[in-house]
């Protein structure tokens, strides 16, 4: 596990476990090992150290794309081996209920006439998922995205810990974790950056794209292997991956946390992560990150 416990990492792999386990879909106990540090960097050295190991399995987000691209990555990722893609998480904007940002349309009306204007709150590092992804809405109204004000946090509730009280304008973040306060009326959200939108609590709530942004950037949580994994575990985790996301208990957790279940094989994650890595690139040398 690349992060520490409770993070929305660490929720996806336990969730993930225990509907292994209760469904008996995997006949070995799974244990859940957290090396967070080092941009993921920490848990993939690890993983480097059990080679054609099919027992040893690592869940992900972009982050090592963009340590990646950053430099801040000190092993070769891509020779690791992808495994599946589980969900796609969506990431949104959130003001709160007071604020005079009502929308997705009045934030990006302050955003084209200044991009430094709005302080966006982001966990837990620049360059990451959220900050691309608010780069992306500057880029798609013209703005300049190396004059965004963003504002980094420890944590996703720290940053939202701040937008409660006043100190920055907009979060991005995902919002399942949030929703007890959307509910309560302490937090708008003024729109999502997925492709379609949400059910439950956020059906109401209309992406970026409907409010005339071309944003479409959720954050993917996928499966990593060790190296030179061989292809009859590849077809083993297929099989035991695609019966784990038809199972009653996995529709309910992708209820209860507003994900968008999206399964990958091994080829097919593959490729779509090396198309993320081209699409973070881009953005991140535009940022002026790049190395």
């Amino acid at each position: 596990m690349p992060t520490g416990p409770g993070s929305g990492v660490d929720n996806t792999f336990r969730t993930v476990q225990s509907i292994l386990q209760t469904a008996r879909l995997v006949e070995q106990p799974i244990v859940v090992s957290n090396r967070a540090g080092g941009s993921y960097g920490v848990a993939l050295n690890y993983l480097g150290q059990f080679n054609g190991d099919g027992t040893k399995l690592m869940i992900q987000t972009s982050t090592p794309l963009s340590a990646m691209v950053v430099g801040q990555l000190n092993v070769k990722y891509f020779e690791f081996t992808p495994v599946a893609n589980l969900i796609s998480e969506p990431i949104a904007f959130m003001s709160r209920t007071e604020s005079p940002i009502t929308s997705g349309a009045e934030l990006a009306k302050r955003l084209k006439a200044d991009p430094s204007s709005v302080s966006i709150a982001l966990a837990a590092a620049r360059g990451n998922a959220y900050h691309i992804a608010s780069a992306l809405l500057a880029k798609s109204l013209g703005a300049d995205i190396k004059k965004l004000k963003i504002v980094v946090f420890n944590s996703s509730g720290e940053a939202m810990a701040a937008l409660l009280g006043g100190h920055v304008d907009v979060l991005s973040a995902t919002p399942g974790g949030f929703l007890p306060m959307v509910e309560a009326g302490k937090v708008r959200v003024l729109g999502l950056a997925s492709p379609a939108r949400l059910g439950g609590a956020l059906a109401k709530v209309p992406t970026l794209k409907e409010q005339g942004m071309n944003v479409v950037f959720d954050i993917a949580r996928s499966v990593v292997g060790p190296r030179a994994m061989n292809p009859a575990q590849l077809v083993y985790w297929d099989g035991v991956f695609r019966k784990m996301v038809q199972t009653p208990q996995w529709k309910e957790a992708v209820a209860k946390n507003q994900w968008e279940s999206d399964y990958k094989n091994s080829a097919d994650t593959t490729k779509a992560l090396k198309e993320e890595y081209e699409i973070l690139k881009d953005v991140l040398t535009e940022l002026g990150m790049a190395k």
